[in-house]
């Protein structure tokens, strides 16, 4: 009889303190997952740009280049004029002059007005070379777009004298304001950005002293 009476008191005593415990667990502050991390990447714009009045050309593509502040692989955007600052779960898969320069070499390697795409260390004779420099790239939330700034340089003949300069500035609205969109429009403006460039080499080239005209075709 006393041993049952000591053994309920022990299991009374208990009670109080597992609901202490169970309040206790309450307490804790909730352990929430992070989001996955989200890598986007530009492609390679398939545009053609006709030249019919220019023959095939060697081109050297020197790195595209990056302004202080986006050289890592942040997305960056504006909530504020004043303030610029990175997505925290989304980035670019690799810095974003380095996807530009891919997608500057490959949409020059498919024009018939360019022979070759030599690097920027390659040796040898080459008739030109462009060298662009990337200014800006941020998603601008409180005006809802995005934006895309550039330089490009294009050296030619043989001295490589400097033939042609172009600045690139461009904008695109974007219907939401995250990052898949951010990065869509982004994709828009390098299109954009590698057409007008395509365009201006192949009108500087084709003025410049000294370019050779296109071979004839066989059987004209």
């Amino acid at each position: 009889m006393k041993y049952a009476t000591s053994l309920w008191r022990t299991a009374g005593a208990a009670v109080p303190l597992l609901m202490v415990l169970a309040l206790a667990s309450c307490a804790l502050p909730q352990v929430t997952r992070r989001p996955a991390q989200t890598d986007y990447r530009l492609r390679v714009p398939r545009i053609v740009q006709p030249a019919p009045g220019l023959a095939p050309l060697t081109l050297r593509l020197l790195p595209v280049r990056a302004a202080p502040g986006l050289q890592g692989v942040d997305m960056l955007y504006s909530p504020t004029p004043l303030q610029l600052m990175p997505y925290r779960d989304s980035r670019w898969l690799v810095p974003p002059a380095e996807m530009i320069d891919s997608a500057l070499r490959g949409a020059l390697a498919r024009q018939a007005w360019v022979a070759a795409v030599e690097g920027g260390d390659a040796p040898g004779r080459v008739d030109a070379s462009l060298r662009c420099r990337l200014d800006r790239l941020e998603h601008d939330l409180y005006a809802r777009r995005v934006e895309l700034g550039m330089h490009c340089q294009l050296y030619a003949g043989a001295a490589q004298e400097l033939r042609s300069s172009w600045n690139f500035e461009a904008s695109r609205p974007v219907p939401v304001q995250d990052a898949a969109h951010y990065a869509q429009a982004t994709q828009d403006l390098l299109d954009q950005a590698v057409a007008g460039l395509l365009r201006r080499t192949a009108l500087a080239l084709a003025q410049a002293p000294g370019s050779a005209p296109a071979a004839p075709q066989s059987g004209h």
